[in-house]
């Protein structure tokens, strides 16, 4: 299942950037992290969903993406989601948080 996200997110970032973001990809690595659900942001347009979960993550407030919008968590359950650090060239670093489970 861990895969299929991650080969998901691999879909979407193509997607957005096409050929010139894989191009620019220096380097990716990514970590998975358990923590609580603090807020749920979700909403829906002609049958499309959208649903992200603000967490601590060590202090800090993060939005976890669901990409698909399939997940019905509510505020203190637990989920599990990966960090994805990004570098790409010319020294630019971004953080991405996406749903696992």
């Amino acid at each position: 299942m861990k895969h299929c996200k991650i080969l998901l997110m691999a879909g979407v970032l193509l997607a957005f950037g096409g050929c010139n973001f894989v191009n620019a990809l220096s380097k990716s690595s990514f970590t998975t992290n358990k923590a609580k659900v603090l807020k749920v942001y979700s909403t829906s347009d002609a049958g499309h969903e959208f649903v992200a979960y603000v967490v601590d993550l060590g202090g800090t407030e993060v939005v976890v993406s669901d990409p698909l919008g399939h997940s019905r968590h509510k505020a203190g359950d637990t989920i599990e989601f990966m960090t994805q650090k990004i570098e790409i060239s010319g020294g630019k670093k971004s953080l991405a948080f996406m749903l696992l489970k």
